[in-house]
């Protein structure tokens, strides 16, 4: 495909809020979004999406495996940071207005992941997109 196909305009979206996670309503309506607020959302919810959790995304890339390091005291250079550093770079490609990821960082303070990312889009600007994810440890404590 041409880099003319691509686009920021991903089309309207239903803002999501996500500490409820409920649509947000105007007036009894979605309230809907497009352009870069709709690009932070399809960031966000791929963060919080687990690869293959629902059938609708099975086979298609969408997602990452964050899940693998439940548990995990500390994050360091390992395979499995890695692994997800590529679901990132590799699944937000599924967005099509994303042309690549230019920066990813992961860290772990507590039973919150800090996720940082940076994107760069088909029309030429990047996006910064910061995620605070709070996950529950394996086992009993």
């Amino acid at each position: 495909m041409s880099e003319d196909f691509y686009t920021t305009e991903i089309g309207y979206e239903p803002e999501i809020d996500f500490n409820t996670p409920e649509v947000v309503l105007v007036n009894g309506n979605p309230n809907l979004i497009n352009k870069y607020e709709a690009i932070r959302q399809w960031i966000t919810k791929f963060a919080m999406t687990g690869v293959d959790t629902y059938e609708i995304y099975e086979g298609t890339g969408y997602g990452n495996r964050m899940k693998s390091l439940y548990g995990r005291k500390k994050i360091g250079y390992g395979y499995e940071e890695a692994e997800l550093e590529r679901d990132y770079k590799e699944g937000l490609l599924l967005c099509p207005a994303i042309s690549q990821v230019s920066y990813f960082n992961l860290t772990k303070n507590g039973k919150i992941m800090n996720i940082n990312i940076q994107v760069e889009l088909y029309d030429g600007e990047t996006l910064d997109v910061s995620i605070e994810k709070t996950y529950t440890l394996k086992g009993n404590i």
